[in-house]
């Protein structure tokens, strides 16, 4: 089932927003307002390190928008770890994920890198950072946005500490779908307004954190196959490297598109070619309508 929000909460202009940013992200936001955004979950594994300067909320993407709770999540995180057991217990993690606990209890002072070298797993493998060109990387951090549980939606060129924390933190614990439900939204909203063509790709956890809202150029995309007798069924071990493997092939697309001064090509057809380019075969429905991404099964 889908996650989507019905009604637009109110939010601010879209001069009085960008006034608010800094001035490396009012430019980034101009490039935002048209064309794809696609949506990807985080990844609970995540690199150690960088070379970045530590945590400055007001310098990731959507500000204006999202400070305020992030602030309040990041400050409600590290008060928690300041207790190692507490946090353990309050989160439910392992003895060994409960290693990573020093990372939430220092996020003021930890060293930062790019959400695309930051986080790691199946996904992000298959988008393969390391061997994108400086165009593709550029398109990601423009035109990719990841649901984060701490950050709420941020670009993949943002700089952000390493950390621990997931959608499925208990709402007893702390009730993430209630502190992002609406700041989110607005941002997704905005993007909407400005043109974007929305590409939903999180899983139902992150989603459920700030559901996309009914629009024509809003799409939640499931990743399938189809059985021998035709009907379609989610897939389940290749899920997350079909969509890492799609949303690199979106930037290869985007490159040569601009490489050879094609022109304006349509949201749908690029993502349709990208499709195409990893062998999988995107099945459009109508205006606002959810989408499937059809995959060969390997």
């Amino acid at each position: 089932m889908s996650m989507r929000q019905d009604a637009a909460p109110s939010i601010p202009s879209v001069g009085q927003a960008d006034a608010e940013l800094p001035e490396a992200h009012t430019a980034a936001s101009q490039r935002r307002r048209a064309g794809i955004m696609l949506l990807l979950p985080p990844s609970e594994t995540k690199s150690t390190g960088g070379s970045g300067l530590a945590l400055d909320t007001a310098r990731l993407s959507f500000a204006s928008e999202l400070t305020a709770a992030r602030r309040q999540t990041i400050g409600w995180l590290t008060q928690l770890c300041r207790d190692p057991d507490a946090a353990a217990q309050a989160l439910r993690l392992t003895a060994r994920q409960a290693r990573s606990l020093e990372d939430d209890r220092d996020l003021a002072e930890a060293a930062t890198k790019p959400a695309l070298q930051r986080y790691t797993g199946v996904l992000y493998d298959a988008i393969g950072e390391q061997t994108l060109t400086p165009q593709m990387r550029a398109w990601l951090s423009d035109h990719v946005l990841v649901q984060s549980a701490l950050f709420g939606l941020i670009s993949l060129g943002d700089e952000i500490p390493a950390y621990r924390l997931s959608a499925g933190t208990r709402k007893s614990v702390y009730d993430l779908s209630a502190v992002w439900h609406e700041p989110c939204a607005a941002v997704l909203h905005r993007l909407l307004a400005d043109g974007a063509t929305v590409i939903d790709l999180r899983s139902k956890a992150y989603a459920a954190l700030a559901p996309l809202p009914k629009h024509p150029r809003a799409h939640v995309v499931e990743v399938v196959v189809r059985d021998e007798d035709g009907r379609h069924r989610p897939l389940n071990h290749f899920n997350k490297k079909s969509k890492g493997a799609f949303t690199r092939a979106l930037a290869e697309c985007a490159e040569e598109r601009a490489a050879e001064a094609m022109g304006a090509e349509s949201d749908q057809s690029l993502l349709v070619s990208a499709a195409d380019r990893i062998g999988a075969r995107l099945i459009c429905g109508g205006e606002g309508a959810d989408w499937l991404l059809e995959i060969r099964e390997e």
